[in-house]
């Protein structure tokens, strides 16, 4: 089991600036964040970034942007044009030596259009996969449930997200510990259910009721079950703390006691 950090969770850094802390904290991987002022094509120069993390001995994993990159969007005119950014985010992962691109599968304003925007979700991750050619692996990502009724995110229950995988071979799953709790759902549940096409765990905490990214343990999100049912399976863990809440100094002062509260006991490397 490895134990990785989100760039968006020190979003306060400059994102070279965040690699190095991550790398000098000892994380044994670390996730890029595809979002301006991080890991965004065309903003952040993939030269350096590719430079800064040659520096470390640290896996590579990535989260593709999603701020107006909907791929269950049913506007066919922008389909097009989400898909060719999001390829281009594949290029700029395989450039840096990413091995898992996270991405979300989109939302609707309306219910009525969840079963065409399925299809049209998966499509589009199809092509991704396709545009991956095995050089990175492509992870659909659980998302929270929302209160809206005019905001209907896809994968937000766990027959949503098995639907989506299913008519996307070649997919994984990145499990979000906080986006299953705030959702009334048991992540140890899905965890089981994934089997083998789960990979990555974004391990974060809440109260049950919002997606507050928490520390571990400030919440009540069953995490330790979710752990041990994952142990042993060679599983990524990466830390996405809400850096809106915690300063970088926080957030780094906190790995310690996470890694020693939940790996502890668990193989982990340092």
């Amino acid at each position: 089991m490895r134990l990785g950090l989100s760039t968006w969770s020190l979003l306060g850094l400059e994102l070279c600036a965040a690699v190095r802390s991550i790398g000098d904290a000892g994380m044994d991987y670390i996730e890029l964040w595809g979002e301006v002022p991080h890991a965004y094509p065309g903003w952040a120069s993939k030269e350096e970034l590719r430079d800064t993390l040659s520096s470390y001995d640290m896996l590579v994993t990535a989260h593709a942007p999603f701020t107006d990159l909907n791929p269950a969007s049913p506007f066919q005119p922008v389909k097009g044009a989400i898909a060719e950014t999001l390829e281009s985010f594949v290029e700029f992962c395989v450039f840096v030596g990413a091995r898992i691109i996270t991405i979300h599968p989109g939302s609707v304003h309306n219910e009525a259009l969840l079963p065409g925007a399925e299809d049209g979700a998966a499509s589009t991750l199809r092509r991704l996969v396709s545009a991956a050619g095995g050089r990175v692996d492509i992870n659909i990502e659980n998302q929270p449930k929302s209160a809206s009724k005019y905001h209907y995110p896809l994968a937000s229950t766990p027959e949503s997200l098995h639907s989506i995988m299913r008519k996307v071979p070649g997919s994984g799953c990145t499990l979000d510990s906080g986006h299953a709790h705030a959702s009334g759902q048991d992540p140890s549940a899905i965890a089981r259910r994934l089997g083998g096409r789960l990979t990555e765990i974004h391990l974060t905490d809440n109260a049950g009721a919002m997606d507050d990214h928490l520390v571990p343990g400030e919440g009540t999100a069953p995490l330790e079950p979710l752990l041990n049912q994952v142990t042993g399976r060679g599983v990524l863990v990466c830390l996405e703390l809400n850096p809106h809440r915690y300063t970088p100094e926080e957030v780094l002062k906190a790995i310690p006691a996470v890694r020693q509260a939940y790996f502890g006991a668990r193989k982990i490397k340092a």
